[in-house]
C-alpha cells in the first residue's frame, strides 16, 4: 500500500504483469496468432537460402508469391479482427507453403545433389503438406468475406468438408509412412516422395474419390459466393466484386498457362496462376478495422 492508501507500486507491476499474461496465456488466439506469424517470418527466411543452394528458385518464388499475401493477410486479420476466423486458414497456407519449401529444397539437396545431411525423412514429409494446405483455400471461400455462416446447411458444409479433408490427410500420412519404408527411398526430381506425387494402387483411388468430393464442395462454395451477388450492396457488393474479378483472371490465366505449357513435362514446370482475394486494410476510424478485398495474381 502506498501512502496514500492506494496500490503500492509492487503490487501495479503484479498487476501488469497478471494482465499480461493472461493476454498472452498458451492457447490463446492471441498467442497463436503470434506463434504462426513468427513460424512463418523465420520460415520464410529459412527457405530463401535453401532455394538458392538446392538451384530450385522456381519453388522459392512461387511458395513467395502465394505464402507472403496470405501469412500477411491472415495476421492482420487474426490480429485485428479476432472474431473472424478467416485469417487462420490464410495463416496455416502461408506457413505450410513455407514450410513445404523448406523441404523439398533440403531434399534435393540431401538426395539429388548428394550432400550428406541428416533428417532428409523428415524434409520428405515436410515437403507433402504443400498440396493438402492449398486445400484450404475453399475453407477461405466458404467464410468469405466475415467469417460467418449464418445458415445450417453451410455450417453442415464445412463439417463435411472438414471429414473429407481429415480423411485426404489420413490417406497421405499413410502413403507417405509407405514411402519411407520402401528401400531405397525414391525422390523424385523436386525433391518430393514418387510413391506420393505419382500416386498408384489405392493411393491414387483413395486420392482420387477424396480430391473428387472436396472438388465438388468447393464448386458449392463459389456458387454460393456467385448466388449472393444479387441481394448484395453497399460494402458487401464491392468485395464480391474483387471476388469476381479475381475468379476472372484465374480462368485468363488458367488458359494462358495451358496454351504456353510444354508437352513434354521434363522440360519445365507449368505455371498455372490463379488470383485470390488478399486483404486490403481501410482505416475508418482510429479504432475501428474494416476488411476489404484486393485480388492480385499469384503463380502456382
Amino acid at each position: 500500500m502506498s501512502d496514500a492508501g492506494g496500490p503500492g507500486p509492487v503490487a501495479e507491476r503484479t498487476a501488469a504483469l497478471d494482465a499480461t499474461t493472461r493476454r498472452f496465456r498458451l492457447g490463446s488466439p492471441r498467442a497463436w496468432a503470434g506463434a504462426l506469424g513468427v513460424l512463418a517470418v523465420l520460415s520464410f527466411a529459412a527457405a530463401v537460402p535453401l532455394s538458392l543452394l538446392s538451384h530450385e528458385l522456381d519453388s522459392g518464388v512461387i511458395a513467395a508469391v502465394i505464402g507472403v499475401p496470405c501469412a500477411v493477410v491472415g495476421m492482420v486479420v487474426s490480429r485485428r479482427q479476432r472474431e473472424n476466423p478467416l485469417g487462420w486458414p490464410f495463416l496455416v497456407i502461408g506457413v505450410c507453403l513455407f514450410l513445404s519449401t523448406i523441404g523439398a529444397d533440403y531434399a534435393v539437396l540431401a538426395y539429388r545433389l548428394g550432400y550428406r545431411l541428416p533428417f532428409g525423412p523428415a524434409a520428405l514429409v515436410l515437403n507433402e503438406i504443400w498440396g493438402p494446405s492449398l486445400v484450404l483455400f475453399a475453407v477461405a471461400i466458404l467464410l468469405f468475406p466475415d467469417g460467418s455462416l449464418p445458415s445450417r446447411f453451410w455450417r453442415g458444409a464445412l463439417r463435411v468438408y472438414g471429414v473429407w479433408f481429415a480423411a485426404l490427410l489420413a490417406a497421405t500420412a499413410a502413403a507417405i509412412a509407405g514411402a519411407l519404408a520402401a528401400h531405397p527411398i525414391r525422390v523424385d526430381s523436386n525433391g518430393g516422395l514418387a510413391g506420393v506425387d505419382q500416386p498408384a494402387g489405392w493411393f491414387n483411388a483413395v486420392q482420387g474419390l477424396l480430391i473428387l468430393v472436396l472438388l465438388g464442395l468447393s464448386m458449392a462454395y463459389i456458387a454460393r459466393q456467385a448466388l449472393s451477388w444479387r441481394r448484395a450492396s453497399g460494402e458487401r457488393r464491392q468485395q464480391l466484386k474483387w471476388l469476381a474479378s479475381g475468379a476472372a483472371v484465374s480462368i485468363i490465366c488458367l488458359f494462358l498457362a495451358a496454351s504456353s505449357s510444354s508437352s513434354s513435362p521434363g522440360n519445365g514446370p507449368t505455371l498455372c496462376v490463379m488470383t485470390w482475394p488478399v486483404s486490403r486494410i481501410r482505416r475508418w476510424n482510429p479504432s475501428t478495422y474494416r476488411c476489404g478485398y484486393g485480388s492480385p495474381p499469384v503463380m502456382l
